[in-house]
Protein backbone atom coordinates (compact mmCIF):
# COMPACT_ATOMS: atom_id res chain seq x y z
CA UNK A 1 0.00 0.00 0.00
CA UNK A 2 1.23 3.48 -0.82
CA UNK A 3 0.54 5.60 2.23
CA UNK A 4 0.62 9.11 0.71
CA UNK A 5 0.21 10.94 -2.58
CA UNK A 6 1.82 13.93 -4.26
CA UNK A 7 -1.27 15.93 -3.26
CA UNK A 8 -0.70 14.93 0.40
CA UNK A 9 2.84 16.35 0.29
CA UNK A 10 1.62 19.55 -1.38
CA UNK A 11 -1.10 19.93 1.27
CA UNK A 12 1.39 19.45 4.13
CA UNK A 13 4.43 21.35 2.89
CA UNK A 14 3.20 23.60 0.11
CA UNK A 15 3.68 23.55 -3.64
CA UNK A 16 6.45 26.14 -3.46
CA UNK A 17 8.70 23.90 -1.36
CA UNK A 18 8.08 20.88 -3.58
CA UNK A 19 8.86 22.91 -6.70
CA UNK A 20 12.13 24.02 -5.10
CA UNK A 21 13.00 20.42 -4.24
CA UNK A 22 12.05 18.80 -7.53
CA UNK A 23 12.45 21.29 -10.37
CA UNK A 24 16.01 20.42 -11.36
CA UNK A 25 16.08 22.59 -14.49
CA UNK A 26 14.77 25.72 -12.76
CA UNK A 27 13.19 27.06 -15.96
CA UNK A 28 9.91 29.00 -15.59
CA UNK A 29 7.17 28.06 -15.39
CA UNK A 30 8.37 25.82 -12.58
CA UNK A 31 6.27 22.91 -11.43
CA UNK A 32 6.45 19.92 -9.11
CA UNK A 33 8.18 16.92 -10.69
CA UNK A 34 5.43 14.44 -9.78
CA UNK A 35 7.46 11.45 -10.98
CA UNK A 36 10.32 12.28 -8.63
CA UNK A 37 7.94 12.87 -5.72
CA UNK A 38 6.14 9.57 -6.41
CA UNK A 39 9.49 7.77 -6.43
CA UNK A 40 10.34 9.22 -3.02
CA UNK A 41 6.86 8.36 -1.72
CA UNK A 42 7.41 4.78 -2.91
CA UNK A 43 10.77 4.69 -1.12
CA UNK A 44 9.18 6.05 2.05
CA UNK A 45 6.27 3.59 1.85
CA UNK A 46 8.71 0.68 1.53
CA UNK A 47 10.61 1.99 4.57
CA UNK A 48 7.35 2.19 6.53
CA UNK A 49 6.44 -1.37 5.49
CA UNK A 50 9.74 -2.59 6.94
CA UNK A 51 8.58 -1.49 10.39
CA UNK A 52 4.81 -1.98 10.12
CA UNK A 53 5.32 -5.46 8.67
CA UNK A 54 6.79 -6.55 11.99
CA UNK A 55 3.35 -6.15 13.61
CA UNK A 56 0.78 -6.25 10.80
CA UNK A 57 0.24 -8.54 7.84
CA UNK A 58 1.13 -6.69 4.63
CA UNK A 59 -0.29 -5.19 2.57
CA UNK A 60 -2.50 -3.38 5.06
CA UNK A 61 -6.18 -3.36 4.18
CA UNK A 62 -6.38 0.30 5.16
CA UNK A 63 -8.93 2.26 7.16
CA UNK A 64 -12.55 2.20 6.02
CA UNK A 65 -13.33 5.92 5.61
CA UNK A 66 -16.93 6.96 4.81
CA UNK A 67 -17.00 8.51 1.33
CA UNK A 68 -20.06 10.70 1.92
CA UNK A 69 -22.20 8.75 -0.55
CA UNK A 70 -23.05 5.94 1.85
CA UNK A 71 -20.04 3.83 0.92
CA UNK A 72 -16.50 3.56 2.14
CA UNK A 73 -13.06 4.00 0.67
CA UNK A 74 -10.00 2.31 2.09
CA UNK A 75 -7.23 4.76 2.93
CA UNK A 76 -3.91 4.58 4.72
CA UNK A 77 -4.03 5.11 8.47
CA UNK A 78 -3.55 8.86 8.96
CA UNK A 79 -0.45 8.38 11.13
CA UNK A 80 1.24 6.43 8.32
CA UNK A 81 0.26 9.08 5.76
CA UNK A 82 1.93 11.75 7.93
CA UNK A 83 5.02 9.63 8.58
CA UNK A 84 5.35 8.80 4.88
CA UNK A 85 5.11 12.49 3.96
CA UNK A 86 7.85 13.36 6.46
CA UNK A 87 10.08 10.57 5.14
CA UNK A 88 9.49 11.45 1.48
CA UNK A 89 10.22 15.12 2.22
CA UNK A 90 13.48 14.11 3.89
CA UNK A 91 14.39 11.95 0.88
CA UNK A 92 13.81 14.93 -1.43
CA UNK A 93 16.35 17.08 0.45
CA UNK A 94 20.09 16.88 -0.08
CA UNK A 95 22.76 17.39 2.58
CA UNK A 96 20.68 18.35 5.60
CA UNK A 97 22.29 19.44 8.82
CA UNK A 98 21.13 17.41 11.87
CA UNK A 99 19.51 20.50 13.41
CA UNK A 100 17.31 21.07 10.35
CA UNK A 101 13.53 20.79 10.94
CA UNK A 102 13.17 18.27 8.09
CA UNK A 103 15.82 16.04 9.68
CA UNK A 104 14.17 16.29 13.11
CA UNK A 105 10.82 15.27 11.62
CA UNK A 106 12.52 12.35 9.86
CA UNK A 107 14.05 11.15 13.14
CA UNK A 108 10.69 11.52 14.93
CA UNK A 109 9.02 9.47 12.17
CA UNK A 110 11.59 6.70 12.57
CA UNK A 111 11.02 6.67 16.37
CA UNK A 112 7.26 6.34 15.78
CA UNK A 113 7.82 3.45 13.39
CA UNK A 114 10.08 1.75 15.94
CA UNK A 115 7.30 2.09 18.54
CA UNK A 116 4.85 0.45 16.14
CA UNK A 117 7.30 -2.35 15.35
CA UNK A 118 8.00 -2.92 19.07
CA UNK A 119 4.29 -3.06 19.87
CA UNK A 120 4.43 0.04 22.08
CA UNK A 121 2.08 1.85 19.66
CA UNK A 122 -0.74 0.51 17.52
CA UNK A 123 -2.14 1.78 14.26
CA UNK A 124 -5.60 3.26 14.63
CA UNK A 125 -8.35 4.28 12.25
CA UNK A 126 -10.20 7.44 13.30
CA UNK A 127 -13.39 6.04 11.72
CA UNK A 128 -13.20 2.80 13.73
CA UNK A 129 -11.99 -0.64 12.84
CA UNK A 130 -8.47 -1.85 12.25
CA UNK A 131 -6.15 -0.91 9.36
CA UNK A 132 -4.90 -4.47 9.02
CA UNK A 133 -4.50 -7.89 10.55
CA UNK A 134 -2.06 -7.99 13.47
CA UNK A 135 0.55 -10.71 13.28
CA UNK A 136 0.89 -13.41 15.92
CA UNK A 137 3.32 -12.69 18.74
CA UNK A 138 5.86 -15.08 17.23
CA UNK A 139 6.15 -13.82 13.64
CA UNK A 140 8.72 -16.46 12.65
CA UNK A 141 6.58 -19.41 13.75
CA UNK A 142 4.18 -19.22 10.82
CA UNK A 143 1.13 -19.05 13.04
CA UNK A 144 2.29 -21.22 15.92
CA UNK A 145 2.89 -24.34 13.87
CA UNK A 146 6.05 -26.24 14.79
CA UNK A 147 7.97 -27.15 11.68
CA UNK A 148 11.06 -28.71 13.25
CA UNK A 149 12.07 -29.95 16.66
CA UNK A 150 15.65 -30.34 17.76
CA UNK A 151 16.90 -32.27 20.76
CA UNK A 152 19.64 -30.67 22.80
CA UNK A 153 23.01 -32.19 22.03
CA UNK A 154 25.31 -33.17 24.83
CA UNK A 155 28.99 -32.86 24.04
CA UNK A 156 31.30 -35.00 26.14
CA UNK A 157 34.87 -36.21 25.85
CA UNK A 158 33.55 -39.58 24.64
CA UNK A 159 31.44 -37.92 21.93
CA UNK A 160 34.47 -35.98 20.71
CA UNK A 161 36.83 -38.97 20.68
CA UNK A 162 38.12 -39.49 17.14
CA UNK A 163 37.73 -35.86 16.04
CA UNK A 164 40.66 -33.62 15.88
Amino acid sequence: MIYATVADLVARFGERELVQLTDRENIPPSEVDADLVETKIGDASAFVDGYVGQRYRLPLTGCAKPDGAGGVEYVAPPVLARITCDLARYYLHDDLAPENEVYRRYKAAVRELESIADGAALLACPWGGSPGEPLADDVQSGGGETLYEFAPRVITDDALRGFG
